[in-house]
Order: C-alpha cells, then sequence, then structure tokens
C-alpha cells in the first residue's frame, strides 16, 4: 500500500492494517540498513521486546528505514513503546555503576568478534556459529540499554515533566538547563579535535594540508604535533561509524570526515571552544541548583525536586557515552567480523569483494557460506544501487496515521516543534540530507536535518541553531543543542521538506518555531 511518496522514493507500509498505526521514524536507525544489518535480528532476539501474538510488531522496516508503531504524533516519550509502562527505579544505583556494570561485557564481546576466524567453523556450522554472535551481542545490548540508557531516560522524563508541574510550562527551559552541564565523551571528543583546530589555525603547512583532506606531511613542530593529536583522537574515537551502518566505513578507514570537522574548526574564532561553551552551561546549572535549593527551604515540592534532580542529571553523559562505548564499539566490532567473512568467501572465489556480505540477507548468507548459492551479479547490483537511492533521501517522519501534510497553499512558512533549546536565532537554513553532506556547514548555518545522532555533535560548535524532524526535549539533538547553548527546534515532522535550502530562517527554540523570513532568489 503506498503511503508516501518522498523525494522519488515510495514508503510503502506492508500491508491495509499497518495504515490504521501511526508509524514514526526510529532515531536509533537513522540511517536505510543494508540488507545484513536489517535482518541479523532473525538470528537472536533483540531489544525490543517479545512480540505478542495477533498484533503488530513493534517496529518494523520500509526501505530499510526503521519505524516503530506509536500511539500518535508527536511523542511524549524518548523511551520505546514496550517500556512505557515500565515503573520509575527505586533510585539510581544502576547509573552511578554502569560503566564498571556494562562495559566489561561489552568489551568481552568485542574481544570475542575480534578473535573469530571464520576459517574454524566447520561444514553446517554457520548458523550456530552466527547465532551464538548475535546472541551475546544482543546480551550486551540489552544490558546497556535496559539498566543504564532506559534508567537515564525515565528519571530525566519525570523530573522534567515533574518540575513542569510544580512550576509550569514557561519554565520547562530552566528544567532542563539543570540536567545540562556534565562532562561526556561527545563534547570531549568535540574539544579534542577543536584543538587540533587551533594547530591548524597558527599553521599555514597544517592548515593547508587538512583543506586539502589530508594530514601534514611535514616535520616542523606543528605539523608533527598535529599528526600525533590525530592519531590519539583516531585511538579514542577512530570506530565511530558517522551514519551507524556496518556497511560504512568508520573514522579510522576514512579520515576524510574528522578532518573536515578539524578544517571547520580551524576558522571559529576561540569562544566557539566546545569546553568554553559547557562552562557557560555549568555555570547556569549551578545557579538554578542553588535557586531550587532555596525554594526547597520552603516548599516541600521543591523540596523532592531536589532529591530527585541527581537522578535525573545522569541522562546527558549516559546518553552520550553509551554510544561511544558501547553501541560504537560493538558496531565497530561486528563490521569487521562480517569483512573477516566476506574476506574468507572472496577467497574461495564466492564473492568479488568483502563487502558484498552486507548486501546479503542473514538466511542468504547462511546458505552462501554452506552452499555457495550466490545472489548473482545483477541482483548484488541492484541491491547496492537500491540501498545507495534510499540513502539520497530524508524518510518521512510518519508513515500511517496521522502521516502529515504540507500545506503549499500557506503565505508564510512557519514550521512547528517541540521547543527543546531556548533562545532565538536568525540564519541560513542548510538542509543536510545525510551526515556526510553537514561538511558544507558554514559557522553559523542553521542545520535543517531528520535528526541527529552522537556523530552529528562535532557540527554543533559550528552551526547557530539546529532543526529536527524528530526528537523529543530529552533526545540526543536537543541535550547537544543546550550544551553547545544553541536554539533547537524538534520534532518538526516535515521541516527538512518545508523549509528550503539556503532561505533565511529564525529558530525560536523557546516557543518551538521556525518562521523563514527570506528565500534565496
Amino acid at each position: 500500500m503506498s503511503d508516501a511518496v518522498h523525494q522519488s522514493v515510495t514508503f510503502n507500509l506492508p500491508g491495509p492494517e499497518y495504515e490504521a498505526v501511526t508509524w514514526i521514524h526510529n532515531e536509533h536507525g537513522s540511517s536505510s540498513s543494508a540488507p545484513l544489518s536489517r535482518t541479523t535480528g532473525s538470528l537472536a532476539p533483540g531489544m525490543m521486546g517479545d512480540e505478542k501474538p495477533g498484533e503488530l510488531p513493534q517496529r518494523i522496516h520500509v526501505n530499510s528505514y526503521s519505524y516503530t508503531r506509536a500511539e500518535h504524533w508527536p511523542p511524549e516519550s524518548t523511551l520505546s513503546p514496550h517500556l512505557d509502562d515500565t515503573e520509575l527505579p527505586k533510585d539510581d544505583s544502576n547509573l552511578l555503576n554502569w560503566r564498571e556494570r556494562c562495559l566489561p561485557l561489552v568489551e568481552e564481546v568485542v574481544a570475542e568478534l575480534d578473535a573469530f576466524d571464520p576459517g574454524s567453523v566447520v561444514a553446517g556450522g554457520w548458523e550456530d556459529a552466527l547465532t551464538a554472535q548475535q546472541k551475546r551481542i544482543s546480551e550486551s545490548m540489552r544490558l546497556v540499554h535496559s539498566s543504564a540508557v532506559f534508567h537515564a531516560q525515565i528519571f530525566a522524563e519525570t523530573f522534567a515533566a515533574r518540575y513542569v508541574m510544580e512550576f509550569g510550562h514557561e519554565r520547562q527551559v530552566d528544567g532542563l538547563a539543570l540536567l545540562q552541564g556534565f562532562p561526556n565523551v561527545s563534547t570531549q571528543r568535540a574539544a579534542d579535535l577543536w584543538e587540533l583546530g587551533r594547530i591548524a589555525r597558527r599553521s599555514g603547512a597544517v592548515m593547508s594540508a587538512i583543506e586539502s583532506g589530508a594530514l601534514p606531511p611535514g616535520d616542523d613542530a606543528d605539523e608533527v604535533s598535529f599528526r600525533h593529536g590525530f592519531d590519539a583522537a583516531m585511538g579514542k574515537y577512530g570506530h565511530m561509524n558517522p551514519l551507524g551502518a556496518e556497511d560504512l566505513p568508520t573514522w579510522r578507514e576514512n579520515t576524510s570526515m574528522p578532518i573536515s570537522i578539524i578544517w571547520q574548526y580551524a576558522k571559529e574564532n576561540d569562544e566557539r571552544s566546545p569546553l568554553v561553551v559547557e562552562q557557560a552551561g555549568i555555570a547556569r546549572r549551578k545557579n538554578l541548583e542553588a535557586e531550587l535549593s532555596t525554594m526547597a527551604r520552603s516548599s516541600e515540592a521543591a523540596e523532592d525536586l531536589l532529591k530527585f534532580l541527581p537522578y535525573a542529571q545522569h541522562i546527558g553523559p549516559v546518553t552520550e557515552d553509551h554510544n561511544l562505548l558501547a553501541d560504537q564499539r560493538v558496531g565497530n566490532a561486528s563490521r569487521a567480523r562480517w569483512l573477516k567473512i566476506g574476506e574468507f568467501l572472496r577467497s574461495r572465489g564466492s564473492v568479488e569483494q568483502a563487502g558484498d556480505v552486507f548486501y546479503y540477507e542473514a538466511d542468504e548468507l547462511l546458505e552462501l557460506m554452506e552452499s555457495d548459492a550466490g545472489l548473482g551479479a545483477d541482483k548484488l547490483s541492484s541491491r547496492k544501487k537500491q540501498l545507495a537511492h534510499w540513502r539520497t533521501v530524508v524518510p518521512p517522519a510518519v508513515i500511517g496515521k496521522g502521516a502529515l501534510v504540507v500545506d503549499e497553499t500557506a503565505n508564510e512558512i512557519v514550521v512547528t516543534g517541540m521547543a527543546a533549546a531556548a533562545g532565538s536565532y536568525t540564519g541560513r537554513a542548510r538542509v543536510i540530507k545525510v551526515l556526510t553532506e553537514a561538511s558544507s556547514l558554514v559557522e553559523g548555518d542553521v542545520l535543517v536535518c531528520d535528526i541527529t545522532t552522537p556523530a552529528w555533535t562535532p557540527y554543533f560548535a559550528v552551526i547557530g541553531a539546529v532543526v529536527t524532524n524528530i526528537g523529543s526535549v530529552l533526545a540526543h539533538g536537543a541535550i547537544v543543542a543546550r550544551e553547545f547553548g544553541i536554539p533547537a527546534v524538534v520534532a518538526t515532522g516535515n521541516g527538512t521538506s518545508v523549509i528550503p535550502d539556503g532561505a533565511t530562517v529564525t529558530v525560536n527554540g523557546t516557543e518551538g518555531t521556525v518562521t523563514v523570513v527570506g528565500v534565496r532568489g
């Protein structure tokens, strides 16, 4: 059934029964997935909980984009639907020690995947081998997400709701600011790249090299210092996968993106430093904490909020840190595992390139491993072209019930969404369809995109405001916008479709509106 046509791609739901349900593009699966990544869930249970017989699934794929079943649009919660009725944890003990409790298992899984030798699998043993690996991956991800990320989300959402209930919606921005200004790996990653940008800013040789996308080759002090710093950054962040897609290279494999970010930073003035901006957020949070502490002396409700606040303040560090330290670590190891299998198949003549394995569905890959029955060159080529085409579009935020319709007769273009980071800013709108286009952003641009993930964080030191189709006030984009002190409007639904690229827009992150005030002629 045809449900939405988006930039030359039709988004079809699996059947008419799906049309009576609201399906929201999943911010945690923002990229169109390759066939292998999309189907490995069939090998082991995932994190979405057991599906109930006779009910529609919690999650579906349309053009390999992930959509989650929801009650309505816009979503009121960052939580997955199957967790909505979960009770509030009794304390934050799972968050105080989440790294010590969760990351050892993550590292075990990474080590197992790194040590995997495709040549050790006997004939007839491939399904058992891959199923065992996927179960271990799922086990590690469930531990991190269900006992750390979920706890941080539900504490933060509960605090934000109680704060508004006590002080009114007009002070929502203050309640959210109380959750900001804590060190996290995303801000530190941006700060490390920023410092490399400072080297480039003072060195013509470094600046010339990175402008062309290369590392400086010379022996002078700045060039050597830059290379050492870049190597250190890749040691910490090189496993970042910009789109979170196993079939695509990481920063370490393709350094063009981090080099481009550094080049953009080199053109910025010192006051845009991520750490300088972070200090401003810390100062505001401390002022608001002092105010709440004063009110708690005479208000029982304020006293309860003050006691609950430390639980909610885990949201920023846990949201950002788990992505790099767990999701990206396991994703990188899984990618390397698939490429080893691909190389094994290439060596026996079953595929032309190791990366071809990503275009097989899981059951097809198992058949190939056991019987050498491949897809054929034409089908493989067709799938590659199809996925590449799907990735050129921004998927609709909503399909099925409540799908958004653009009013093409309106005299004024005003997009509404959730007020996610306070302030007003006017600048040039840049509609960025995929993260790889973000290198075209210049200082002060308004980023208009589908959704931001932690891989987008470095660009927040460049832009003046952010507008997203999906998300919530406690999703990644909103959290990071507040950390960087820029206005944000999220969950617009169709901002990328309505706002013209290059138009001058005013983003009001306090009211949740984006107004087009001028269109490029």
